[in-house]
């Protein structure tokens, strides 16, 4: 880890304007991660998991305060920069895993790859990123209904590190899978953050933030521990 933070909230709110009043799901949240970190983000329903997952991943902007992500206020930045940095720089993990039903295996990897460079994969990153996460040729073939859930988690991680992105954001990763196959998916992203990745993690399962090295809790929109 460096000593700069690779990402930064500073006295963050996200209120929401809703006909029966406003409902302030974040509460002046200030809190750093640094580059290299492995987090777990935990709290009951309603305590601002979400709501703080969509500022991390720059799908959502606060209300007031700042978040800074590898040195740049996600607020001042232009939609189309907030989209490459989406694409570039974070890997998006989720718990329904979100693969295009059409498309094999590899197509699915490979699709991100074609949306950053307009062209189909010939450098063999898409396969590789597969066989890192145990997939072989024909493996890579199927179509997610052929797989199984862990394999078709297994897809999903290869499609969030076909472009190379600092960080990792996990969204209950293990959240549809059995608990073997959950801890068989948390050895790979634990193996990813030796390489280097900045690893956030959502869960409800204390056992899956083991895995983390610092665990942050939400209340009501606040940090209550990290």
């Amino acid at each position: 880890m460096n000593g700069s933070p690779l990402i930064r909230l500073l006295d963050v709110s996200k209120v929401y304007h809703l006909e029966s009043g406003d409902f302030t799901a974040l509460n002046h949240i200030s809190l750093d991660i640094m580059e290299g970190e492995f987090v777990a983000l935990m709290g009951p329903s309603g305590s601002g998991k979400s709501t703080m997952m969509n500022q991390l991943g720059i799908l959502d902007v606060p209300t007031t305060g700042t978040v800074s992500i590898a040195g740049k206020n996600i607020a001042s930045m232009t939609l189309l920069e907030r989209t490459h940095m989406r694409r570039d720089v974070i890997g998006y993990i989720f718990q329904k895993f979100y693969l295009i039903p059409l498309l094999s295996a590899y197509e699915n990897v490979e699709y991100p790859l074609i949306l950053k460079y307009k062209t189909r994969d010939t450098t063999g990153r898409a396969a590789a990123v597969l066989k890192s996460v145990g997939f072989d040729q024909e493996m890579s073939a199927h179509r997610p209904n052929q797989l199984s859930g862990g394999q078709q988690q297994r897809v999903a991680i290869a499609r969030a590190l076909v472009n190379d992105p600092k960080i990792l954001l996990c969204d209950e990763p293990t959240g549809n899978l059995d608990r073997k196959t959950g801890f068989q998916i948390m050895d790979i992203l634990t193996g990813l953050h030796k390489e280097g990745k900045t690893v956030i993690l959502v869960t409800h399962d204390p056992k899956i933030a083991e895995y983390a090295h610092r665990t942050i809790q939400l209340e009501d929109g606040r940090v209550t521990a990290s």
